[in-house]
């Protein structure tokens, strides 16, 4: 055992000395190689690595945050308040106190977290938008490379945090129009100049508390000048009168329109009535249409949140009729417009009309008992009421009326007559047209003041898309169409710069005669959209809605009207456009300032820019709030990492 495995001994060291030659061999070549790798890396290294540690010492100071740097320095500048954010990054923190222009902290506290992280040889600065902050200041022999990055909401000279303000108004001032028409009524049936017909119209009207910078009353009427002197105008009970002598009617004319300057003492905060006395001899008294108020009024409000669901009660005009000494006979008739949107859907109207003092006609159907209308001849007696709505054929009749009727229309008895516009609903009690057989004392009652249930008007619900989603106020304007008088009109308007969304809009024919009216709206001339046509003869209301989808919105842009009188006879030059639109009543968060003080006024500023000349805002509430760490708030500054060697 012994002699063999000295045997196998001997062999192992000869093969472990040439393994020994070749191991030196090969560390001979390795150590040569690793001389020549050596060598070339220390002659290449600033070329190759200075690029990367620039961007490295510039990511190491934009992310490493104070908190992780543990020396004495920087827990005293956290002590005495120098560093107020102890999550704020390096580079932050350089930033901060550099847009404070402390630039010595600013400096010494760069060396303080630099200095150490790249070896002496190498030279660095660290620059803030091409301030030098810290550089160790080393000659450059070989190259030099930069690295950049934007800090956003730091600037010098500016506060790291800033204040931004928003504001609303709550309660404002605006100036403001309100037109009142009167719709086209009518009777008092011929008579003496001792005993003449007479009709008269009570409009019943509210007016908030306002103050009225002037008011006008537009007077188109049909009336007799033949009896004694009589006031044709009263105003609350008084406080106001026009006498038919005011109206300085030409010798044996019977149409007038007039306008009158009013006094604000004319109105009444709340509750206002307004009664017409019209007499005739020789035929019915009657308004034209164009008869109407206008107001021009400042008034406190506040905005208000537009809504979708919208309804009303349109109460009719009183209208008592009385015959003459004659004997002609009574019947009072009226003419009550309503407007729905042309957006509006879900629509429902019922209608309600109640009488006083009607006669119930059981007179033969001789000829002479008998009138003209939509398209044939009929009988008095079986027509004692008559009504109309958007057609020249009755929607109902009544042949046999109490003394007190009271007609009831449910949404669904007058849904199939509904139209998107001007729709008109035509009362007439014991007459129609020029053909009357009422006697004595009759009315279309309505008194919504004392009796509201039992008073004739017309109730409509829809749903309409606000304008706006926002508080608004609304800022209603008013236009006469100028020029001379001419069977065919046209003016033209535009919404101001202020408009934010528009309301709605009317044109008020003015005519001392009318048969057939048609109004067009468009945004080129001349108007080619015709938005009303009356459905019948002398249908033709005081105030007609212009579709918003003829309009051009766009502020400053212009919207043409036309009215045209079918049967020749003229408008007059005082028809007006009646444009309403809404003026945001906030603004949102603007710039960005140093000082509380500059973001509050630069709100109030801005917000009073958006009102305009129509609105000032007399209750503000401000709100604001602090920013900093805000990209929007300053900036960007530019942060810089220059190595070089």
């Amino acid at each position: 055992m012994m002699a063999g495995s000295g045997r196998i001994g001997n062999g192992m060291k000869r093969r472990a000395l040439f393994f020994t030659i070749d191991a030196l061999i090969a560390a001979m070549i390795m150590i040569a190689g690793l001389l020549l790798i050596t060598s070339s890396y220390v002659s290449e290294q600033p070329k190759s690595m200075i690029n990367t540690m620039s961007q490295d010492m510039l990511n190491i100071l934009s992310e490493l945050q104070v908190w992780e740097v543990n020396n004495s320095y920087i827990q005293e500048l956290y002590d005495n308040g120098s560093i107020k954010d102890w999550n704020n990054t390096l580079l932050g923190q350089i930033g901060e106190f550099w847009a404070n222009n402390n630039m010595s902290l600013a400096e010494d506290f760069a060396m303080n977290v630099s200095e150490g992280m790249l070896a002496l040889h190498f030279g660095y600065s660290i620059i803030m938008d091409n301030d030098t902050i810290y550089s160790r200041t080393n000659p450059v022999k070989n190259s030099l490379v930069t690295s950049k990055k934007l800090l956003t909401g730091i600037q010098k000279s500016k506060p790291i945090k800033g204040y931004i303000a928003k504001a609303r108004a709550t309660a404002v001032s605006k100036t403001t129009s309100l037109v009142v028409p009167f719709a086209p009524a009518g009777a008092g049936w011929k008579g003496s100049a001792a005993a003449p017909g007479v009709v008269q119209v009570i409009k019943y009207f509210e007016l908030p508390d306002v103050s009225i910078i002037n008011a006008s009353i537009y007077l188109s009427l049909h009336l007799d000048r033949g009896s004694p002197n009589w006031d044709i105008v009263t105003m609350n009970n008084g406080s106001c009168i026009l006498s038919r002598d005011n109206l300085n009617l030409a010798p044996g004319s019977e149409g007038v329109f007039r306008v009158f300057r009013l006094n604000s003492t004319c109105f009444n905060i709340g509750n206002n009535s307004i009664r017409l006395d019209l007499r005739n001899l020789g035929y019915n008294a009657h308004i034209h249409p164009g008869t109407f108020l206008l107001i021009n009024y400042n008034q406190t409000d506040a905005p208000e949140m537009l809504a979708w669901e919208h309804s009303e009660r349109l109460y009719f005009d009183n209208i008592n009729s009385t015959e003459g000494g004659t004997g002609a006979g009574a019947g009072p008739w009226v003419i009550r417009p309503f407007h729905i949107p042309t957006e509006a859907t879900n629509i429902s109207v019922s209608i309600q009309v109640a009488g006083r003092g009607i006669r119930d006609y059981t007179a033969s159907c001789t000829p002479s008992r008998r009138f003209w209308g939509w398209g044939s001849n009929h009988c008095m007696r079986d027509y004692d009421y008559i009504i109309f709505l958007n057609s020249g054929t009755p929607f109902d009749s009544d042949d046999n009326p109490v003394s007190s009727p009271l007609y009831s229309y449910s949404p669904s008895q007058t849904a199939p007559y509904i139209i998107n516009g001007t729709n008109l609903v035509a009362v007439y009690f014991n007459n129609y047209e020029d053909t009357v057989w009422g006697q004595g004392t009759e009315l279309v009652y309505s008194d919504p003041i004392n009796n509201a249930s039992g008073s004739s008007y017309v109730e409509v619900n829809y749903s309409s898309p606000p304008a706006l989603p926002y508080g608004v106020i609304e800022i209603r304007r008013v236009e006469d169409f100028g020029g001379v008088p001419n069977y065919t009109k046209d003016t033209s308007f535009s919404f101001p710069a202020e408009a934010e969304g528009v309301s709605s809009v009317f044109v008020h024919p003015v005519e001392q005669y009318s048969y057939i009216t048609e109004v067009y709206s468009d945004t080129g001339f001349p108007p080619g959209n015709r938005v009303f046509q009356s459905p019948a003869s002398r249908a033709v209301p005081s105030d007609i809605y212009v579709p918003l989808w003829t309009l051009d919105r766009t502020p400053l842009m212009p919207n043409y009207e036309r009215i045209v009188e079918a049967s020749w006879n003229e408008v007059l030059p005082n028809s007006t456009v009646d444009y309403g639109f809404y003026i945001k009543g906030f603004v949102g968060y603007g710039e960005v300032f140093a000082a509380w003080g500059e973001a509050v006024d630069d709100a109030v500023a801005r917000l009073q820019q958006v009102l305009g000349s129509y609105v000032n805002a007399s209750d503000i509430v401000i709100e604001n709030t602090t920013m900093a760490g805000v990209p929007s708030l300053w900036g960007p500054a530019v942060a810089e990492v220059r190595v070089w060697d």
